[in-house]
C-alpha cells in the first residue's frame, strides 16, 4: 500500500477521525487530508509523530516511513549481536530467577527462542511420555496440535479459547499478524468447534489457570506476560516473556521439592 493508504488504515483501525489524529499530532485537519490524499508529502519527523499517536509497534512504523520514500527508524538486531549482550543478561537473569518455576522467551511469531529448566524439565518430561510429541517450539501449535499438550492439559478447551483470544488480539494490533499460524491451528481438530464465547456469562475465578499432567500429578499454573518497557529496537520490542507460577499449594511442593532441590532440573 501507498503511504496514504496506509495512514488512512491506521488511522481508521486506531478509531481516530482526521479530526482527532490532527489534534493529537498538533497540525490542522485540513493538513491531515492533505497527506491521506498524497496531496502533502510529510517530512520524517511527522511520520514519526503520527506513529507515536497511534501507537504502531515498532515494525509497522518501519513500514510506514518506507511507504513514506524514509530509511528504517528502528533497527531489528538478531539477539545474538554484541549489541543484544545486555539484553541477553537481563533474560538470563530473568531465566534464572524463575527457577524452579517454568518460563519461555517467545518472539513475535510466539516460537520459543529461550526456556528455563524448569520449562525444560516438564518438555522433556512430556516428550518420554509421549514419543510422538510434535517436533516444534512454537506454544500455539504445542496447545493446539493433537500430538502436542493437549493430552496433557486438563482444561484444554479453555486454555484454547484463551489463547486464540490473545492471537486475535495481537492480530488486531498489528493486522496480517498470526495469519498464518491462525489459519493452521483452525484445521487442527476439535478448534473449529471451540465456542469462544462458552466462558465469557460463566462465573469463574480470577484468571484462567493452567492444568498440566505431568505423570501422577496435575500442575496448576497462573501465567503472566512480561515485555521489555522502553525498546528503541524491532527485536527488543517483540520479545515476550510467559512466567508460569503455582497456582496452589501442591503444584509449588512438587516443584520446589520434587524438581528443584533434588536437582532435576
Amino acid at each position: 500500500m501507498t503511504f496514504p493508504e496506509q495512514l488512512r488504515f491506521w488511522r481508521k483501525h486506531k478509531n481516530f477521525s482526521q479530526l482527532d489524529l490532527a489534534l493529537e499530532s498538533g497540525v490542522s485537519s485540513k493538513h491531515i487530508s492533505f497527506v491521506e490524499t498524497g496531496r502533502s508529502k510529510p517530512s520524517k519527523q511527522m511520520v514519526l509523530t503520527l506513529c507515536d499517536v497511534l501507537n504502531l509497534p515498532l515494525r509497522n512504523r518501519n513500514e510506514l516511513l518506507s511507504a513514506a520514500g524514509f530509511a528504517d527508524q528502528y533497527k531489528r538486531t538478531p539477539i545474538e549481536k554484541d549489541e543484544m549482550v545486555r539484553l541477553r543478561e537481563t533474560l538470563d537473569i530473568i531465566l534464572e530467577k524463575q527457577e524452579p518455576y517454568p518460563l519461555t522467551v517467545l518472539d513475535w511469531d510466539w516460537n520459543i527462542i529461550q526456556k528455563n529448566k524448569a520449562f525444560d524439565w516438564i518438555y522433556k518430561t512430556t516428550k518420554t511420555q509421549y514419543p510422538d510429541l510434535i517436533d516444534s517450539l512454537n506454544i500455539a501449535e504445542l496447545v493446539f496440535a493433537p500430538n502436542g499438550f493437549k493430552p496433557f492439559l486438563r482444561n484444554w478447551e479453555e486454555v484454547a479459547i484463551t489463547t486464540i483470544r490473545r492471537l486475535q488480539f495481537e492480530q488486531q494490533e498489528s493486522p496480517g499478524r498470526h495469519f498464518e499460524l491462525l489459519k493452521k491451528i483452525k484445521q487442527y481438530p476439535g478448534v473449529a468447534e471451540l465456542e469462544l464465547s462458552v466462558y465469557l456469562d460463566k462465573p469463574t475465578e480470577p484468571v484462567i489457570y493452567v492444568h498440566f499432567v505431568v505423570g501422577d500429578h496435575t500442575l496448576k499454573f497462573l501465567t503472566t506476560l512480561t515485555s521489555f518497557g522502553t525498546p528503541i529496537d524491532v527485536t527488543a520490542s517483540e520479545l515476550l516473556i510467559e512466567s508460569y507460577y503455582p497456582a496452589d499449594d501442591e503444584t509449588r511442593e512438587f516443584l520446589e521439592n520434587e524438581v528443584g532441590k533434588r536437582g532435576r532440573i
